[in-house]
């Protein structure tokens, strides 16, 4: 019984299916694309940016504290 099938006939009805789903994957991904950047992504770079610029305030009045000590000793 199953040596009577060869690969070629087993592959056949996946092989006629596979244009058709690549097409409607292809109008998936289009479409999704044309949609563009879902809101959780954008809330993501506003954060790191917020992040971002919160470290670089904080390092900066680091160094003017240094700064302060540096000539509060001279």
């Amino acid at each position: 019984m199953w040596n009577n099938t060869t690969a070629a006939d087993d592959q056949q009805p996946y092989e006629k299916r596979t244009p058709r789903l690549k097409e409607e994957c292809e109008k998936h991904i289009a479409a999704d694309r044309a949609k563009g950047k879902p809101d959780v992504a954008k809330n993501g770079v506003v954060k790191a940016e917020k992040r971002k610029k919160k470290k670089e305030e904080e390092e900066d009045k680091d160094e003017e504290e240094d700064e302060e000590e540096e000539d509060d000793d001279e």
